[in-house]
């Protein structure tokens, strides 16, 4: 881009990376109803959840499947070029960087550098 000249990027996140593992999942459900002698009843209701990690190979070489990665958000990017005084410049960067992480303009903030 004409007229930027050096630059330095700031990015602020709002999170860090997730990675979700494949679990498998056992649930199990059971319910008594029991009634005594004198005509009272009495439900038992018990539940039992299992999980465990899905791995892959064997041996050492053993690790969890990934299911999917989570990227992290971006919260802001403070952006600090020679030509950051310029209108132009600042229009050229902060549209550039609206395009590329789809951020919203408020969320993106071209200073010029002074050294």
């Amino acid at each position: 881009m004409d007229g930027v000249g050096t630059v330095d990027v700031m990015i602020v996140l709002k999170s860090s990376e997730e990675k979700v593992l494949r679990v498998d999942r056992n649930t199990t459900d059971s319910s008594t109803e029991e009634q005594d002698s004198s005509g009272g009843t009495r439900k038992i209701t018990n539940a039992e959840q299992q999980e465990s990690t899905i791995l892959t190979g064997s041996g050492e070489n053993t690790a969890p499947i990934v299911e999917k990665e989570i990227r992290p958000e971006i919260e802001g990017i403070i952006i600090s070029a020679q030509g950051g005084g310029s209108p132009t410049v600042k229009a050229e960067i902060s549209g550039a960087m609206e395009a590329l992480f789809a951020l919203p303009p408020h969320k993106i903030k071209v200073l010029k550098r002074v050294e």
